[in-house]
C-alpha cells in the first residue's frame, strides 16, 4: 500500500470547558470529534487525525498538534479560513504547516510544556469562599487559592521534581505497560497579575500527572506540605502520598515541541508555515 501523498500538520487552541477531552467518544462533544467532522464537510470524506497526546475533560489548550493525510491542495491560509467557517467558536487553528510524510503529531514530539493557572484570592474564609471570590472572566480558566501562597517554598519543592523520576505518587494508576518513570526537564513557579502560573516541561506524562503536581505546589505554598518532604514521597512510589488534584479548568497544554526538523522548528515544515 503506498503512503500518504502529503501530511498537514495542524497547531489549535481550544476552550475545553465544554469537551469531553481531546479523543473521539462515543456520544460525547470531544476536540478530535468535532474537527473531524470540520474536515469531513470540508473534503466530502471521512478524514482521521492523530493528536500530539489526550486532554481530559474540561482542560484547555493553546499548541495540541494533530496531522492527517492527503489535506486539499490549496494555500494554507484558505484550509484554515475553510475550517474555521466550519468549527465552533472554542476550536481554532494556530498554524499549518506541511510536513514529512513519517512526522507524527504524537511519536515524533520530544517534549511538551503545560501550565497551570492559579488565581490568588484576598478572601476571606475558607477554600469555598476563595472559590465563590473568582472573578467571572477567570471562572472558565482559572482555580482559586489563598493570595499568601509562599513561592520560595513552591519553587524549593519544584527543583525536585525535576530529573528522571518514578512519578507513581503524582499520578491516576496506568496501565503496567506504559510504566511509571519520566524524565520532567523543567518546573517553574511564575508569578502572574493577581496570579501564579505553573509550568511543566517534560517528555511525556503520566495520567493526572500535571494536576497532581500542581495540588503538590499549592499545598506546598501553602505550608501543608514540606517542601524538604517532595524527595521522600517521589521515592516512595505510593499514591496515598498525593497532594489533591487540582480541577481541570487550570491547565492548559502550552506547546509541543518536535525540535529543529519538526512543523515549526527552524526550517521544519516543507511549505506554507502559518502561524
Amino acid at each position: 500500500m503506498s503512503g500518504p501523498r502529503s501530511r498537514l500538520a495542524l497547531r489549535l487552541a481550544y476552550d475545553g470547558t465544554d469537551f469531553a477531552g481531546w479523543q473521539m467518544q462515543l456520544d460525547r462533544r470531544t476536540v478530535q470529534g468535532v474537527l473531524q467532522d470540520a474536515l469531513a464537510s470540508l473534503l466530502a470524506r471521512e478524514v482521521r487525525v492523530v493528536g500530539s497526546g489526550r486532554t481530559d475533560a474540561g482542560v484547555h489548550a493553546l499548541g495540541q498538534v494533530c496531522h492527517l493525510d492527503d489535506p486539499p491542495e490549496w494555500p494554507l491560509r484558505r484550509v484554515v479560513g475553510a475550517l474555521h467557517g466550519r468549527l465552533p467558536p472554542d476550536v481554532r487553528v494556530r498554524g499549518a504547516a506541511l510536513v514529512a510524510s513519517d512526522f507524527h503529531a504524537m511519536h515524533s514530539a520530544r517534549r511538551k510544556t503545560y501550565f497551570y493557572q492559579l488565581h490568588l484570592s484576598d478572601a476571606p474564609g475558607g477554600q469555598a469562599d476563595v472559590l465563590r471570590s473568582l472573578p467571572p472572566h477567570r471562572r472558565r480558566t482559572f482555580h482559586a487559592v489563598p493570595a499568601r501562597l509562599d513561592l520560595a517554598a513552591m519553587r524549593s519543592a519544584a527543583a525536585h521534581l525535576v530529573g528522571i523520576h518514578d512519578f507513581t505518587t503524582f499520578s491516576k494508576v496506568m496501565p503496567a505497560e506504559r510504566g511509571t518513570v519520566r524524565r520532567v526537564h523543567a518546573v517553574r513557579v511564575l508569578r502572574v497579575p493577581r496570579g501564579v502560573r505553573v509550568f511543566v516541561t517534560g517528555e511525556g506524562f503520566l495520567y493526572g500527572m500535571v494536576r497532581l503536581l500542581a495540588g503538590l505546589l499549592v499545598d506546598v505554598g501553602t505550608g501543608r506540605v514540606a517542601a524538604a518532604s517532595v524527595p521522600g514521597r517521589l521515592a516512595a512510589a505510593d499514591r496515598s502520598l498525593a497532594s489533591h488534584s487540582l480541577p481541570a479548568r487550570g491547565l492548559f497544554l502550552w506547546s509541543v515541541d518536535y525540535g529543529r526538523e519538526g512543523p515549526w522548528g527552524g526550517g521544519a515544515g516543507r511549505s506554507g508555515l502559518l502561524s
